[in-house]
């Protein structure tokens, strides 16, 4: 049973910190944590395949399935995903080949007839794919899994690719959940981000779905963004009727994304404006109705997100926020991620590479990690914070046996510093992070990954 811990035990009588203060102590590099361990562990050794694979045959969980296609037409600046830049779509039938095939070689190593609850077409542009094609994948995936007939089928939609017609295949194939990509909705902040898009064509997209619920993928820490046009894009955004927003803090990584340099010539807006924006947007969307969900989503009350914040039961893995527990989570193409009875795969990054192991027979698998005992307590503890900004010590320590406090004396004393600022609530019975202290949840979680440091991984900053 999951806890629920939506609430402290305890009010906080600490003293207050503003937010400038915040960001001068804890803004640093730190990971997102969709999962834990995170990715820059795997490992590139192929001798762990073997055990691996042991586990894949023995894994009987419900299944989600994520499929990734990497391409787009035109690259975004502000884009830190795994992506291609193709405008032949011809070349979209022989990567759904190379999926099916794929699709079909996972089916020997794990057994694909279990419940398949959700699944998800992500990229790059998933609707870049022709509508044969993307038709021939749909019905592929049916053919080989055992959809449940409540599943979700959710799809990313770059609003520039699609018009009715495209929206009413998506309809007719069985989509039922939509994230439209539209990051904002100021002319001059998308010129500056190579992006060419009017609130018309999301308005055209959006309502094609009719009553169906969708969510609006929006972005702050954009170049020439204010708090002002930001909270404008939302307002906007909100006439559409979002089921939920993902409001994510763009991340500045250039040293991977090289394409990222091209937006510092219209400036970056630093620290303190993005803590502005990301706190004026937060309240915003919070007075309209919408109820907060971990770090960067936000949901109606009746959504299902929000339900599960409230009951305890909300869950978080590489695909998001989940109200699914205890799926294991295949994954087909370039870079796409497994996790699978305590492992975790990722596939190769090059569509050359990836199509010529596939084709010999072989998992594509470029990087894998099999949990330790103390990777899987670590990820309870890091998932409880990212997912309810609290752990609840006494469901930790039933579920491993341990004493919480004893096993994390180390841990508790790197918190003082943000119990003094007022971050952090610690109790005999819970850790519960403060309103403020939600903003630096990704700090707290960095204290309990014993992993960190041991890689040359570079990630975005935390505020």
């Amino acid at each position: 049973m999951t806890a629920t811990l939506t609430e402290p035990t305890t009010e906080s009588s600490l003293p207050p910190q503003t937010p400038r203060e915040v960001v001068e102590r804890y803004a640093r590099p730190g990971p997102r944590y969709t999962s834990y361990p995170t990715a820059p562990h795997f490992s590139d050794d192929p001798t762990l395949h073997a055990d691996v694979l042991a586990a894949w045959a023995g894994a009987t969980a419900p299944l989600a399935l994520y499929v990734h296609v990497p391409y787009c037409e035109k690259r975004c600046l502000y884009c830190g995903c795994h992506v291609q830049i193709a405008r032949n779509r011809a070349l979209g039938e022989t990567y759904v080949d190379d999926l099916l095939t794929e699709l079909r070689l996972l089916g020997s190593l794990t057994r694909l007839d279990r419940p398949l609850e959700l699944v998800a077409l992500g990229g790059g542009t998933p609707t870049w794919l022709a509508p044969a094609d993307l038709t021939r994948l749909i019905h592929g995936i049916r053919e080989a899994m055992r959809p449940t007939a409540d599943a979700e089928w959710s799809i990313e939609v770059d609003p520039r690719s699609v018009d009715r017609d495209y929206m009413a295949l998506l309809l007719e194939l069985g989509f039922n959940r939509f994230s439209f990509g539209v990051q904002d909705l100021k002319a001059d902040v998308m010129a500056a981000v190579g992006r060419k898009q009017g609130v018309d064509e999301v308005r055209a997209a959006v309502e094609a779905v009719g009553p169906l619920p969708f969510n609006l993928d929006l972005m702050y820490g954009l170049p020439l963004q204010t708090t002002t046009s930001l909270l404008e894009t939302i307002d906007e955004a909100l006439t559409l009727g979002p089921s939920r927003i993902a409001l994510f803090g763009y991340a500045h990584v250039p040293w991977l994304k090289k394409q990222q340099r091209g937006m510092e010539r219209h400036g970056l807006p630093g620290d303190q404006a993005r803590l502005s924006m990301a706190l004026a947007a937060r309240a915003h969307l919070v007075k309209a109705g919408y109820v907060a969900i971990g770090i960067d989503h936000f949901a109606r009350p009746d959504d299902e997100l929000a339900i599960a914040r409230m009951r305890g039961g909300l869950h978080r893995n590489f695909m998001g926020y989940t109200v699914r527990p205890d799926l294991d989570l295949v994954a087909l193409g370039v870079s796409g991620i497994s996790q699978v009875a305590g492992t975790f795969t990722q596939n190769d990054k090059e569509v050359p590479t990836w199509r010529a192991t596939i084709a010999d027979g072989k998992p594509a698998w470029a990087r894998t990690l099999q949990s330790s005992p103390d990777d899987v307590l670590r990820s309870a503890v890091i998932m409880d914070l990212m997912c309810h900004f609290a752990i609840d010590k006494h469901a930790i320590s039933a579920r491993f046996g341990i004493d919480f406090d004893q096993h994390f004396d180390a841990e508790r004393a790197q918190l003082t510093p943000l119990i003094g600022d007022g971050l952090v609530l610690d109790t005999p019975d819970r850790l519960q992070l403060s309103d403020l202290g939600e903003l630096v949840v990704r700090n707290v979680a960095m204290i309990y990954d014993a992993r960190l440091g041991q890689t040359d991984a570079r990630y975005s900053r935390t505020v």
